[in-house]
């Protein structure tokens, strides 16, 4: 494996107008290797923990699949000065004690592969289970689209072309845009045919190396919130009740799950699932769907 990486953090306190404090972190980061997670298992969907072919490993190095490369998150909490804005006016069970915190998550898309399980799954039946990474037609981008276009319904521009086009009389044909052979004329590693006059893989040979994971999830954005008033119940600060209200995902902004890697799939290039927020009310990567904006009541007592 190798790995390299920067990390940047800042972190500040400040008074006069409130007491507060930020801190925010960034790290670049490359990591590359032949399989990730040891092998044991798929970090993220669209990664496989087989290489494509046992006997050259080194075709399998690329992006590892946890290989975020830009990342930043930050936290922050201030003391509003309220009574200070109302210029001393105002009695200090309302006007003393508010607080605002929140935090933010920034991060580019997990790496993913795009493969031919059709023409795997031929081959599991001689025993060889490893990933057959579809073979692309031409020589492909460094990036190419993947956002919320390609989100089921409608995906009126899926994230990769569709391998075949429908007919007025209900049949398919390969698509002469699509950017991989079709499923099944793969020849060998790298190598396929395109489609030709006599059939889909009727056509001249290529040989492209698409590489491991090459390309992207959409981006990753959330921001959480929070406003609390805190108020001195018995003595100075003995006992303090904290009523507040807490946002999660904030501005409501929907983050898009990995596409259809699959070329075989009839889906291909379309996204079906949402990513899942690091903090929600259903707690850390808990619950069917955390991706909305959520919100809930909060009380404490400090004492």
């Amino acid at each position: 494996m190798y790995l390299n990486g920067v990390v940047v953090s800042f972190r500040r306190r400040f008074a006069g107008f409130g007491n507060g404090l930020f801190q925010a972190n960034y790290t670049y980061g490359h990591a590359l290797d032949e399989v990730s997670d040891g092998g044991q298992a798929q970090f993220a969907a669209g990664s496989s923990v087989f290489p494509q072919d046992p006997f050259h490993l080194r075709g399998s190095y690329g992006a590892a699949d946890y290989d975020v490369r830009h990342s930043l998150n930050a936290n922050y909490v201030w003391q509003l000065p309220v009574k200070t804005m109302l210029h001393g006016r105002g009695p200090d069970y309302l006007v003393k004690g508010w607080q605002v915190s929140g935090t933010i998550f920034a991060r580019t898309g997990f790496p993913y592969t795009v493969i031919d399980l059709a023409d795997a799954g031929k081959l599991a039946r001689n025993n060889f289970y490893g990933t057959i990474y579809s073979v692309p037609v031409a020589p492909l981008g460094g990036s190419h689209s993947c956002e919320a276009g390609a989100v089921v319904p409608p995906f009126p521009h899926p994230c990769w072309p569709p391998q075949v086009v429908m007919l007025p009389d209900g049949t398919t044909t390969p698509n002469p845009n699509a950017n991989f052979v079709q499923a099944g004329c793969e020849t060998g590693s790298n190598t396929g045919n395109v489609p030709g006059p006599q059939g889909p893989c009727s056509g001249t040979a290529v040989s492209f190396a698409q590489g491991r994971n090459r390309f992207r999830y959409p981006n990753y954005f959330n921001t959480d919130f929070t406003v609390m008033k805190k108020t001195s119940l018995v003595g100075r600060d003995r006992v303090v009740l904290g009523i507040g209200v807490q946002f999660f995902n904030c501005f409501n902004h929907p983050n898009f799950g990995p596409p259809d890697n699959d070329s075989s799939d009839s889906g291909f290039g379309e996204i079906s699932t949402m990513e899942m927020p690091p903090t929600s009310i259903l707690g850390s990567g808990l619950g069917g769907d955390v991706s909305p904006r959520m919100f809930q009541l909060r009380a404490q007592i400090h004492f």
